[in-house]
């Protein structure tokens, strides 16, 4: 039973590790993207993470993850930005721009320190 129990933990924490690195390099390119679209540039994808919270979405419990990234106007400059990614889809996108904070989405649960929409 505690080699089963061990096992089961070691598969726990190799799923969590690759879902982690996938949903990473996803929002990596999503970023990447949004930034281009906007005319700033991702700097040397400074994509981390810095809340991870499970939520339940359609009756399951799936993952919320919270990442922080920089990014430049004009190369020696720096900005910050968020995005919240759940399932694979940017549910919130935020870049901090000096002219006014651009925005994708809608703040979410458990967003705490990341500014809302205002209607």
């Amino acid at each position: 039973m505690d080699a089963f129990l061990a096992i089961a933990v070691v598969l726990l924490v190799v799923w969590l590790w690759l879902d982690g690195t996938r949903s990473r390099e996803f929002t990596i390119r999503y970023c990447v993207s949004f930034c281009q679209q906007n005319k700033v540039q991702l700097l040397d994808q400074s994509i981390h993470m810095k809340k991870l919270f499970p939520v339940r979405k359609r009756g399951r419990l799936v993952l919320r993850r919270f990442y922080a990234f920089e990014f430049s106007i004009n190369g020696t400059d720096r900005y910050s930005g968020v995005a919240v990614e759940c399932q694979d889809k940017i549910e919130y996108l935020s870049l901090l721009h000096p002219e006014g904070e651009i925005i994708q989405g809608r703040a979410v649960a458990g967003s705490a320190g990341i500014p809302r929409i205002r209607d």
